[in-house]
């Protein structure tokens, strides 16, 4: 399932980050994006929603 992931960077800017979360490392959260993999610290995630499900009933699940 994918989330869109809000985030603040060092600037103070909202990036929006598209992905399947994979799991927490320490204080990040590793996401699988379509070119790849990134590392989200946790603490500038501002707000996350699911986009899409497996079936009408599925709820993902952001952090592992």
């Amino acid at each position: 399932m994918r989330f869109a992931i809000d985030t603040l960077d060092e600037a103070g800017n909202s990036r929006i980050f598209i992905g399947v979360p994979l799991g927490r490392s320490g204080d990040k959260l590793r996401v699988q994006l379509r070119n790849g993999e990134a590392e989200l610290d946790i603490d500038r995630i501002t707000d996350w929603f699911q986009i899409d499900q497996a079936t009408r009933e599925d709820r993902g699940e952001l952090f592992y």
